[in-house]
């Protein structure tokens, strides 16, 4: 639970009230440097000349073959120095490369560009200073909770969704609505296909052992049905009962917690579509590493790949070095 804070400051950063302001909010922030492994595509390097246009990023640092990259920079007509085209022969030179940059503190976003994923991920979990490495999605959209924007987890990294890991998932997302949407206390729902604990449905169980654990500056309770978390309308008619914490979160929920990615991505999916419709905006970012890492799909669409960018620009200059002090990954344990 979240003691009171002091809303005094006048400095505080202001609540997120759309998901697409985070590109004006990153452009009013110190600008960004980010860097590219596999930087030769002419989609991303049109990307992050759009980030850098919007002042998102001053600095863009390209991994991969030079004469493709040099290509691809003559086909914009952009401009790139020297000095930021970084050779790399194959996707494993790339990604050490890419990681030796981050090492050395020249970065603060990491935008995957055509290098295989499995690689560049294999190459940078050594460096992730979190135990547990997530993927957080800050989204609005008009049918959910009145369009207000709303952060959900994990639709793409986590694949094991144990105990130990969903703490520290929560943990993640917290960090982001704290630090990114500006919500002192975030309200998290942990969902699952029924509000009631069924010993059938073991993500029932694990979302109330979740709501029992103390958690310093959030609300947490579970099990919710995706309604009685974003729907004021649906606890009014169902009800939560009187189960500590129910109240605060029910209906009102900043974070949506799944019990799973498969539950994770079939959300996230369901909001790209409401996207392309004009009906929601999303954007993403990796949550664990000394710097925010997006991962983005040429499906996405423009505005999302754009308002990731500009997600993991203010997640860097607001909350530099991502790590957690006390934290580490417990012995025997590696990060995910």
């Amino acid at each position: 639970m979240c003691a009171d804070t002091d809303q005094s400051d006048v400095m505080k950063p202001q609540r997120l009230d759309a998901v697409a302001d985070l590109i004006e909010i990153a452009g009013r922030l110190p600008a960004s440097t980010a860097v590219v492994p596999g930087g030769h595509r002419v989609e991303d390097l049109r990307l992050v000349e759009s980030a850098r246009d919007h002042g998102i990023v001053d600095r863009i640092v390209l991994v991969g073959d030079k004469s493709r990259i040099s290509a691809a920079i003559d086909q914009l007509g952009i401009e790139i120095a020297d000095g930021d085209i970084v050779a790399g022969g194959d996707d494993e030179q790339i990604a050490a490369a890419t990681v030796e940059l981050i090492e050395a503190g020249e970065v603060d976003i990491v935008l995957k560009g055509d290098i295989s994923t499995p690689i560049i991920n294999r190459h940078m979990l050594p460096l992730a200073v979190r135990p547990t490495v997530s993927l957080a999605t800050v989204f609005d959209a008009a049918p959910i909770a009145g369009g207000r924007p709303m952060l959900m987890t994990d639709a793409g990294v986590t694949t094991v969704c144990s105990f130990e890991r969903m703490v520290d998932m929560i943990e993640n997302a917290v960090d982001v609505a704290r630090t990114v949407m500006a919500i002192d206390c975030p309200r998290v729902a942990l969902l699952s296909a029924n509000e009631k604990q069924i010993p059938s449905l073991p993500s029932t169980s694990l979302a109330a052992r979740l709501s029992q654990r103390e958690w310093p500056g959030a609300s947490v309770y579970g099990p919710l049905s995706f309604d009685l978390a974003t729907d004021p309308d649906s606890v009014a008619v169902k009800g939560v009962g009187d189960l500590p914490g129910a109240s605060e979160v029910a209906g009102r929920a900043d974070v949506l917690v799944c019990p799973g990615i498969d539950t994770a991505n079939v959300l996230y999916k369901m909001i790209a579509a409401m996207n392309k419709y004009g009906e929601a905006s999303l954007a993403s970012v990796t949550v664990g590493f000394p710097v925010p890492y997006v991962i983005l799909s040429r499906a996405d669409s423009l505005e999302t790949r754009l308002v990731s960018i500009a997600l993991c620009a203010v997640y860097s200059q607001r909350n530099p070095g991502q790590s957690v002090p006390g934290r580490t990954a417990p012995s025997g344990r590696k990060p995910i």
